[in-house]
């Protein structure tokens, strides 16, 4: 490698990592004064200011204060996408971990009015299904995020060992039904 493509790698490294920085200190930022103030009084000055950061940073990696938490609910639902097998325990397990792992955040994202880009984002695994299957996935999906709300609602109070239990017992019967509907005319 030569000397000009070796500062270029090392440039491409600091840019990187400065992204990354600039980044979590928003989020960071973000989440704490999430607690006491609400997003539409939130403004990116304040913001900003909080996170040590530059406006033009700010601007430099997102467009309005809430893309700071569409960017984090985007890696949480990639997260709850792993859950994609057939085993309904195995799903829950792995989505419950993840929920948990974030319960700190999910309120507040919510308390921010982000419960639709949550379920537009785990509806993300949809996108690529046939048509058929589509809205099956969807309504799955529907389940999913209504247990965490429900779950969030109750401050997390549930062991998860023992609602994977629950939600296997309750959910299972729903994917494993083979019928046909039909419709009156």
């Amino acid at each position: 490698m030569t000397s000009k493509e070796k500062r270029i790698e090392n440039l491409q490294r600091s840019n990187e990592e400065s992204h990354r920085l600039i980044v979590e200190s928003l989020r960071q930022a973000l989440y704490s004064m999430l607690k006491t103030q609400d997003i539409d009084s939130i403004k990116v000055v304040d913001l900003t200011k909080a996170a040590g950061v530059s406006r033009g940073g700010f601007y430099r990696n997102f467009y309005l204060v809430t893309d700071v938490l569409k960017d984090d609910i985007r890696v949480i639902a990639d997260d709850v996408r792993q859950a994609s097998g057939t085993d309904v325990g195995a799903n829950w397990q792995i989505i419950l971990n993840t929920v948990y792992k974030h319960r700190e955040k999910i309120p507040l994202l919510l308390k921010a009015g982000m419960g639709m880009e949550i379920l537009t984002q785990i509806n993300r695994s949809a996108e690529y299904v046939n048509e058929e299957y589509k809205l099956r996935l969807m309504a799955w999906n529907g389940v999913i995020f209504n247990c965490i709300l429900w779950w969030a609602e109750r401050n997390f109070a549930d062991d998860p060992k023992e609602l994977v239990q629950r939600l296997t017992e309750i959910t299972s019967p729903l994917l494993n039904v083979s019928y046909t509907a039909s419709v009156d005319k």
